[in-house]
């Protein structure tokens, strides 16, 4: 989730939001509490006379379920120079072809690259037979031959050393995208850093989109992880946030082990402070910088009701633990097991839970369910993520702010009176409000219709199956509509305003 990049126009929403409660919003519905049931399906006909058994047994032909293509996984040894800003790293990369056809080249993401001297290969081979491969370096596109093409169930190890050389987080701006990736005075932040494989598709090759102004456009399929991240010349002990919890801990070494995972993310800071509690096996944590505390705490709080709320409404989050951290960077983001907060919410908060700090951070928790547990093409369809983490804001106030839910409506919908239609790749709007008015404040007015049309009980029903059904996915629209039982045909009858279908 990227929010508006204009100081001034920040304010003046957080202003106007703070005294437009009183304006005509939707009706409040009180939140959905009963146990969803199960699909319904119809049981096959029975038939009138039963056949007559055989006088020999016969055996059962059991048909074997097809082979799954092994996750690709990523071992990784980095050791970063907190004086020279600078990640040295060593990595495997072992991939299995989901495909039947040959492959003859492997495109990996090189995200660092994208920045001045930001990315350095020194060393790209075949880990079993040493030999080295031939690679080209485009962009974020780290294109690799291959003598011998891979078919499926054919695995590849590629070893790979490079350098990072992280570039400093600059101030906001309106002419540049928010930046995430490097270091401030008191932050180092390692997303997207390592080298990854993207989706990859029978017709359409590897999945890669050029990078956005606005919005998100990678996308990551499932992998495995193994990262062992060790902190050198610090002047001062540092605190690491990371997408999951270390296996094994030192004063400068730290080791981490997720399996199915989107991606692996790590923000190292020598002051963060932290609040964490336990809920339910899974460790949540709040990592805030010093004179912080009172919001840190509210950030644990709202991100510790918001799991548990989205655990009964969508289903059980296959995760140990999931961290939100405050940025030192105007923008919130979110990763696997971890998201930022922009410090700009902590400095605007002001006690009460009508705020951006609120809002965001359990729109933030709602990514854990849409976008890392069911995955979309943030390029493609953004609002499959971003729409259904906005209206899990109104699903957070609902149960436990009532009170403020028509704030809610006005304040982060309708005092914009958002157009536009909402399933748009992020290359196709005009620019970041046209965007945001229509995936996020549309999308989340086009899920309350939908709402209102089938009834609480086939709408939370339906959100169950999506999640279900699509765990570990790149879900696509079809899918969405498929778990509530609606054809393409009936959404463009009944909501084909949101989807560019007049009515």
């Amino acid at each position: 989730m990227r929010l508006a990049k204009t100081g001034i126009g920040w304010l003046v929403v957080f202003f106007i939001g703070m005294f437009g409660v009183g304006c005509a919003n939707p009706t409040v519905v009180p939140l959905y509490e009963s146990p969803t049931p199960e699909r319904i399906t119809q049981s096959p006909l029975v038939e009138a006379f039963p056949t007559a058994v055989p006088s020999t047994p016969t055996l059962e032909v059991i048909q074997p379920e097809p082979l799954q293509p092994a996750l690709p996984s990523y071992s990784i040894d980095a050791v970063y120079d907190a004086a020279q800003k600078k990640v040295n790293v060593t990595q495997l990369i072992t991939f299995t072809p989901p495909s039947t056809k040959p492959i003859h080249e492997i495109t990996l993401i090189a995200e660092p690259n994208r920045y001045t001297n930001g990315f350095v290969l020194s060393r790209l081979e075949n880990q079993a037979t040493g030999q080295e491969l031939d690679w080209e370096l485009q962009g974020n596109r780290l294109k690799i031959g291959l003598a011998d093409p891979l078919t499926d169930q054919q695995s590849l190890t590629i070893l790979a050393e490079y350098t990072l050389q992280l570039p400093e987080i600059p101030p906001p701006s309106d002419t540049s995208k928010p930046q995430i990736f490097g270091y401030t005075q008191r932050q180092t932040n390692l997303v997207d850093w390592y080298l990854w494989l993207p989706p990859y598709e029978d017709e359409a090759g590897w999945v890669i989109h050029p990078p956005s102004f606005f919005g998100e456009y990678t996308v990551y399929p499932m992998a495995d992880f193994e990262v062992h991240f060790e902190v050198i010349n610090s002047p001062r002990q540092v605190i690491v946030a990371a997408t999951s919890s270390p296996v094994e801990q030192t004063q400068n070494e730290w080791k981490y082990r997720l399996d199915s995972a989107r991606n692996f993310a790590l923000s190292v800071s020598a002051d963060f402070q932290v609040a964490e509690t336990e809920v339910e096996g899974v460790k949540i944590s709040s990592y805030y910088f010093p004179l912080y505390k009172r919001q840190g705490e509210a950030v644990l709080q709202h991100t510790v009701q918001a799991y548990q709320l989205y655990s009964e409404l969508f289903g059980e989050l296959p995760r140990s633990s999931i961290s939100a951290v405050q940025a030192d960077f105007m923008d919130g983001m979110e990763f696997d097991g971890l998201f930022f907060l922009s410090k700009g919410f902590y400095d605007l908060y002001d006690g009460t839970d009508r705020g951006y700090l609120t809002l965001i951070t359990v729109h933030e928790t709602a990514h854990q369910w849409w976008y890392t547990v069911v995955a979309n093409d943030q390029a493609q369809h953004p609002w499959l993520d971003e729409a259904l983490c906005t209206y899990a804001e109104r699903l957070y106030y609902e149960r436990f702010l009532s009170e403020s839910v028509e704030w809610w409506w006005y304040y982060r919908v309708n005092f914009y009176q958002p157009t536009g239609v909402i399933d748009l790749s992020v290359y196709d709007y005009k620019g970041y409000l046209a965007y945001r008015d229509a995936v996020y404040l549309r999308g989340a007015l086009f899920l309350e219709e939908l709402r209102k049309e089938l009834g609480d009980e086939p709408f939370f029903a339906g959100l169950k199956n999506y999640y279900t059904e699509n765990m570990g996915k790149i879900a696509v629209p079809q899918d969405f509509f498929g778990a509530f039982d609606l054809t393409e045909q009936v959404v463009l009858e009944k909501w084909g305003s949101y989807f560019g279908r007049e009515q």
